[in-house]
């Protein structure tokens, strides 16, 4: 078969998970879990995900997801990127975050929903983090467990309609099935196939009939330096520049004694934290010297750190870089 990670449709529903690189940690401290969760509440918005489930831990996440409109891919690479850039300012880092792609199983008929809830809700017991999962706030497992959901964005009713009549024997159905599962859940993921489909022998065969054939396209993440190097990257960052400050493409070059250059600055910073191209490469794009490209870097940062509605700007521009 082939790569089933590549696999997308209208309607496909997966189970995602991805990992710092090297194991490390993605999330240091209560804003790095709240700057996440937004980020999943604006992938919602703009790629118009629906979310099931969910839960962070301190060096990887799991999403349960649904994809109306067949853009994993692109959902995906948005979210880690957005959170990448924050977590690189936040923490005065660069380069990766996540260790390699996102891996995601494809999920078949709704009786594996409810199993597959379990076992994403349960990740902080089998990690020993706490002993009571009512005690772990990084998770959506309060949007199933309380009348009242925490966050509007995760979709537990879907789950949840096959625990009871209404919503307050549901919370209470699905609180005492997940104690009884509890230490169980790894069975649920035995039932993957091929590593990468969750559902019946019918779903799996239809994946096959369906999918066999398709072409794999090598998809990196978008801090994988491997594929920024040579002159496209370039060209496509000076038309990046040119379209977002809606200048010629002079400008960027263009040096006035005592006065900043924003874009051309902002160019420099991509192709410094982003390429793998040295400052003095980087310096030839623009005319300037290896030294003049490392203080533009710290100048960009320094603003993406004063000003919120610069940081967005950029982190708008390099979604549009990195997108597939």
């Amino acid at each position: 078969m082939a790569r089933l990670w590549r696999i997308q449709y209208k309607d496909a529903i997966y189970h995602v998970m991805a990992r710092g690189v090297a194991q490390g940690m993605i999330f240091l401290t209560d804003d790095d879990y709240h700057r996440f969760l937004e980020c999943i509440e604006r992938a919602v918005e703009k790629f118009h995900l629906e979310i099931f489930a969910f839960v962070l831990m301190g060096n990887h996440y799991h999403l349960f997801l649904r994809t109306p409109e067949g853009n994993l891919s692109r959902a995906m690479q948005w979210l880690q990127t957005s959170y990448t850039v924050y977590y690189n300012l936040k923490h005065n880092r660069c380069g990766h975050l996540f260790q390699g792609r996102y891996k995601s199983i494809l999920v078949g008929e709704e009786s594996y929903w409810q199993r597959l809830s379990f076992y994403i809700h349960l990740n902080p017991i089998r990690a020993g983090i706490v002993k009571d999962i009512n005690e772990y706030k990084w998770s959506s497992y309060h949007d199933y467990s309380r009348m009242k959901k925490m966050h509007k964005w995760v979709l537990c009713e879907e789950v949840l309609r096959g625990f009871g009549k209404d919503k307050k024997e549901q919370n209470v159905k699905y609180q005492q099935l997940t104690m009884e599962i509890s230490g169980q859940e790894k069975k649920i993921l035995s039932e993957i196939q091929y590593g990468l489909v969750l559902g019946s022998e019918d779903f799996v065969e239809w994946v096959q009939r369906e999918f066999a054939n398709q072409k794999v396209v090598d998809e990196q993440l978008p801090y994988n330096k491997k594929r920024l190097r040579g002159d496209k990257l370039k060209d496509r960052v000076l038309d990046e520049l040119i379209k977002e400050f809606n200048i010629e493409s002079s400008k960027l070059v263009e040096k006035r004694r005592g006065e900043s250059n924003s874009p051309r600055d902002v160019g420099m910073y991509v192709l410094n934290r982003y390429s793998g191209l040295f400052n003095r490469e980087i310096g030839k794009v623009f005319e300037v010297s290896a030294t003049a490209v490392g203080k533009a870097t710290i100048r960009v940062e320094k603003m993406m750190k004063e000003d919120k509605e610069f940081q967005i700007r950029i982190e708008m521009m390099l979604n549009s870089l990195f997108e597939v």
